[in-house]
């Protein structure tokens, strides 16, 4: 599809459907919220498709409104206090668990944050010292097997 072109919707048949940013009010929990949203919109009735490109455009913007709504770290805040302890994102999923590309998916706004970890990072954000522990014992965990996690 072009972007630029008018095409004809797919919903009323009209040629009124293009490529466009269009204001989009979410309801998520009794809470709101209007993000620019990038998609093929149609001028006449309305309707709208919002492709792969489109929806990513604005899916880590969404995934911090719904973890704050939850109560959750948002994918900025988790990435910030991952830095502060000086974690990559490889060794914050090895601590943590996850997969191997867990903390890329969260802080990406992908991969919705777990409320455990969220709470775990919270905590360990405001008493690093806490991570000397909690690696000190999974190294002891990990002792039979010749894996460390190294900080």
């Amino acid at each position: 599809m072009n972007k630029s072109k008018l095409e004809y919707c797919p919903f009323c048949g009209k040629e009124a459907y293009q490529h466009q940013v269009k204001p989009l009010k979410l309801q998520y929990k009794s809470h709101s919220i209007t993000v620019n949203q990038p998609g093929y919109w149609c001028n006449k009735c309305g309707e709208g498709v919002i492709g792969g490109d489109d929806r990513k455009a604005t899916q880590k913007e969404l995934q911090a409104f719904r973890a704050k709504v939850d109560g959750l770290l948002t994918p900025d805040e988790a990435k910030t206090i991952r830095e502060k302890l000086k974690l990559t994102q490889q060794k914050a999923c090895d601590i943590f668990g996850g997969g191997i590309n867990a903390f890329s998916r969260y802080e990406r706004g992908e991969t919705p944050i777990p409320k455990p970890l969220s709470q775990l990072l919270r905590l360990l954000g405001k008493h690093p010292n806490l991570l000397i522990e909690l690696n000190n014992k999974l190294n002891r965990v990990h002792s039979n097997k010749k894996h460390k996690i190294a900080i």
